[in-house]
């Protein structure tokens, strides 16, 4: 059964790819971007182009949503997909950079589905996905503000996920690890106006390694994308199971999982005793 998408941040990496796919399997896509000039390749094909800037106001955002369910009636699934790196230290990092990055990659995730649910709950069903990270699960050098905005949507997706699943709609948060998408590109990444010569040691290695590892990942957007469609639609490989609260991608990101999980274990197994010995 032919689905109805409506995908933010659509211009390049996962959410051009995605957008891409959904068509081929006949389906209807609703592609946006701020800029809807850099979506012409996608209405070329037959996507739906519209603009929304996930940071706008809810009146403007709701607007947008309201003009694409005017023209398709229903959205059965919606990404989440904008947003964008900040490399910066926590102390170089200014108040007006964190809250733009919170706005993109936090806010802007949550104004959009608060924006879409309604017309779900009326048709009870539908599939929420946000787009996390890797760096959800640890806080990574240099990119501390940007992992802590991508950690924070799980929590609030897992009480979303508990409080509309008795109409039918589902929700997920799809980690990426490191794709082979522009998302560390220059013109993607936000970079700290500040910079702090003490900091300069842990700094460094992380802005060369941004710098090589650039277009040198080792995630495959085209198999990601793949994985994702088939796994909101439950088709193909996914048939049959339920979405996780969290859906992994990439080698990389089930390593640094594994990882974060046994220092955790660990961590707690060695605190136990004084963990437990504070109740009443």
């Amino acid at each position: 059964m032919s689905k109805t998408w409506l995908i933010t941040g659509c211009s390049s990496g996962f959410g051009s790819e995605m957008v891409q796919q959904a068509l081929a399997r006949g389906d209807t896509v609703i592609a946006t971007a701020r800029n809807p000039a850099k979506l012409s390749h996608l209405a070329a094909l037959g996507a739906t182009t519209l603009a929304l800037d996930v940071t706008a106001s809810d009146e403007i955002i709701e607007g947008v949503i309201a003009s694409a369910i005017k023209k398709h009636g229903h959205i059965d699934i919606l990404v989440n997909n904008a947003g964008a790196v900040l490399e910066g230290a926590i102390e170089e990092t200014s108040d007006e950079e964190a809250k733009t990055s919170f706005s993109v990659n936090y806010f802007g995730t949550l104004a959009v589905m608060r924006a879409v649910l309604p017309y779900m709950r009326e048709r009870k069903s539908g599939v929420i996905a946000a787009m996390g990270s890797i760096g959800g699960w640890h806080g990574t050098v240099g990119c501390g503000v940007y992992c802590s905005a991508k950690a924070a949507l799980v929590p609030v997706f897992e009480a979303l996920r508990s409080e509309i699943k008795h109409l039918g709609i589902e929700v997920t948060v799809i980690e990426p690890g490191y794709f082979r998408t522009d998302l560390l590109a220059a013109g993607n990444k936000v970079v700290a106006k500040k910079v702090i010569d003490d900091l300069k040691p842990a700094m460094e290695p992380l802005r060369e390694a941004f710098k090589n590892y650039n277009h040198n990942q080792p995630g495959n957007p085209v198999k990601g994308s793949a994985l994702i469609i088939e796994a909101l639609t439950g088709t193909g490989r996914c048939e049959g199971k339920k979405l996780p609260l969290r859906l992994g991608l990439g080698s990389d990101y089930v390593k640094g999982v594994e990882e974060v999980m046994e220092r955790e274990r660990n961590d707690l197994a060695e605190w136990r005793e004084l963990s437990l010995s504070t109740d009443f």
